[in-house]
């Protein structure tokens, strides 16, 4: 009858082989371990030094403008060792001053808090703002995004 045959071969698993067999796997391990954390650190690496270059200023001085309804808003946005240090309303519309009493000091509490934090509002917390205050602040970021190093 035909059929297939195994022959069964016996190993014998001595200490010193077990040895050598622990330590190929040990060694696989660590390497499988050195290479994930080799990656891990090149993608952060890679991706927080992006991250930094684009928010990097360049120093000078830089104009935003702004058009609104009753005229310009034009501002001046100064640079300097990788900060804002200074931002000047060059122009803006005497019509809405003589509306509205308190932007005057809503302007200058926004350009003092900048300043301060080196952020201009993102556009969810502008929602909230008036138009002329959503204008500003968009004069100011075109002022910024002017000096930011590519």
């Amino acid at each position: 009858m035909g059929g297939i045959f195994i022959k069964h071969k016996i190993i014998l698993l001595t200490k010193k082989r077990l040895a050598i067999y622990v330590l190929i796997v040990l060694v696989l391990i660590l390497a499988i371990i050195g290479v994930i954390r080799l990656m891990g650190r090149t993608e952060e690496t890679s991706t927080s030094a992006n991250t930094f270059i684009y928010l990097q200023y360049k120093d000078g001085k830089y104009i935003g403008n702004e058009k609104t309804d009753k005229g310009n808003i034009k501002v001046e946005v100064t640079i300097k060792n990788n900060r804002i240090e200074e931002i000047k309303i060059l122009e803006f519309p005497k019509e809405y001053l003589a509306e509205n009493k308190e932007l005057e000091r809503e302007t200058a509490e926004i350009i003092d808090r900048i300043i301060k934090t080196q952020e201009v509002i993102s556009a969810e917390d502008t929602e909230r703002s008036s138009y002329v205050i959503n204008k500003l602040l968009k004069a100011i970021r075109i002022a910024v995004d002017q000096s930011l190093l590519q």
